[in-house]
């Protein structure tokens, strides 16, 4: 374990999603899209699931056998789908027809999942659901999940139907056509999802959890999970010493064999040996680096010796890592790397460089047109705002300018270097601008009251900030009045900031 991933982190909460196939034998198994504004994987194919609740323990005490993770998962997949895994005293399921109205009172909360299932005398049994194996969220996410998988047969009687709200639609796919949909870029399709598919295409649910099996046991003795939220892009999220909240930073694995590494930053010999050991078996054409901040190249120059490729980056971070890492391959605006053939088989496939100063002077990120895919690096964090540093490291007005640039690509997914991706990238791009108008108003109402130390106004717009904090806040700080100082809307005087008159 490295030594970095012994920070505190948050536990991840229990949780039960369900393979449900169309019959025993089938190779069709419902999938359903969540809603885009949902903020875990929203606007994903996924499987029918949800966390456990505390009202799930109570009734997996009152059968042998029977797991919250059980209960959770049947009431789950009744409420997303309307599939009810609970038979009455002569081992009877209930029909489609007696399921609509049960469901519509669960879903108003006129009444519990528990007193549901006892007012109709219907019980649970554990055979109804098979385990197929647990998946915990890697620990780069604040909102994680330990999640029992399970498979089962739709009852008969039973439809599987789902209800707009926090999903949007259901089918009965194979893993073929939704894999196929996912490759042709037509669909965006959940990591675990991508996974569990790839475990069952061609054969049937009940094959899964042997085929599962290799797998959890290679994650049960720590290695990286296989990530892909896109064809031909692993993500590998990374142990690294960045700024707070921040644990990892996210590298990408870009492109056919050979492929780019995008910003391996992990420079602990423990995590660096896990990377390592995750690229077994696959070609490198080079590193590409967004910037210099050792979040981001820890690993940079040890992976260019180890396989022998060269370390590519904009001239100004080259020039910021002089005497570290040797820079062998400029990239500046508009400069596109070639990933070879799609993985869909049509057509070149290509990653281009986008100058997007601000965090950093030479900050990079990029866009992959084929599946509209856009790299932004630390221009935007799904954790927490960005920090931007004052001048000559940063330059508030340069950053806006780069967010605004990025909104120009009409991208389908937006990958952080911290936090999960996101399916809203216009969204999130939108919220990026607008906190920082926020704070920028903030800022000048503050000066309005009178001229201000800096120490002063962070105390006064960051208050309940933690102490190790407060230095980064001064940066912020720092930053917005030297813009505000280029336009002629602020001055100082004695180190004493004032609003200009």
């Amino acid at each position: 374990m490295s030594t970095v991933s012994l920070r505190r982190l948050t536990p991840p909460a229990p949780a039960a999603s369900v393979l449900l196939a169309r019959a025993c034998a089938s190779q069709e198994v419902f999938v359903v899209a969540r809603a885009p504004t949902l903020r875990f994987l929203g606007g994903f194919l996924a499987f029918p699931g949800g966390k456990v609740h505390s009202s799930d323990d109570e009734l997996a005490c009152t059968t042998p056998g029977l797991t919250r993770q059980h209960v959770a998962a049947v009431r789950e997949l009744f409420e997303e789908t309307g599939v009810l895994l609970a038979r009455d005293a002569r081992g009877a399921y209930p029909t489609a027809e007696d399921l609509v109205s049960l469901r519509r009172q669960l879903m108003a909360g006129q009444v519990t999942f528990h007193d549901l299932l006892r007012k109709h005398q219907l019980h649970l049994r554990p055979e109804d659901l098979t385990v197929a194996g647990s998946l915990v969220t890697p620990p780069f996410v604040p909102f994680r999940f330990d999640t029992a998988f399970f498979t089962a047969v739709l009852p008969p009687g039973q439809t599987a139907e789902v209800w707009p709200g926090e999903l949007t639609e259901g089918s009965w796919r194979s893993a073929e056509q939704v894999l196929a949909e996912w490759n042709a870029g037509d669909r965006l399709v959940s990591p675990p999802t991508v996974m569990l598919l790839q475990a069952i295409r061609g054969r049937t649910i009940e094959e899964l959890p042997e085929r599962l099996r290799p797998l959890l046991d290679k994650l049960a003795t720590g290695a990286l999970h296989p990530i892909w939220f896109s064809p031909g892009v692993q993500m590998i999220p990374l142990f690294a010493e960045g700024l707070p909240p921040s644990t990892h930073t996210n590298a990408y694995l870009v492109g056919n064999d050979p492929a780019y590494l995008i910003d391996p930053g992990a420079s602990d010999a423990a995590e660096q040996q896990r990377l390592f050991d995750l690229l077994a078996g696959r070609r490198l054409r080079g590193v590409v680096l967004t910037h210099h901040h050792s979040d981001h190249v820890g690993a940079a120059k040890v992976c260019a010796e180890r396989y022998g490729v060269p370390v590519l980056a904009h001239p100004l971070t080259a020039q910021a890592l002089h005497g570290r890492i040797d820079v062998q391959q400029f990239l500046n605006d508009g400069d596109c790397l070639d990933l070879g053939t799609a993985p869909d088989g049509k057509g070149a496939w290509t990653l281009q460089a986008i100058h997007t100063p601000g965090h950093a002077p030479g900050h990079l990120s990029f866009w992959e047109p084929r599946y509209r895919l856009l790299f932004v690096g630390d221009m935007v964090s799904m954790l927490s705002s960005v920090l931007i540093p004052p001048p000559p490291e940063g330059d508030l007005a340069e950053y806006l300018h780069s967010l605004q640039r990025l909104q120009a690509y009409p991208a389908r997914l937006l990958l952080p270097a911290h936090g999960s991706p996101s399916a809203r990238p216009a969204h999130v791009l939108e919220q990026a601008l607008a906190h920082r108008k926020e704070r920028e108003e903030q800022l000048l109402q503050a000066l309005q009251a009178g001229p201000r130390t800096v120490p002063e106004l962070t105390l006064e717009l960051y208050r309940g900030l933690p102490p190790e904090l407060m230095r980064f806040a001064e940066m912020q700080i720092q930053a917005g009045l030297h813009k505000l100082q280029r336009e002629g809307r602020s001055t100082v005087n004695a180190e004493r900031w004032q609003r200009s008159s």
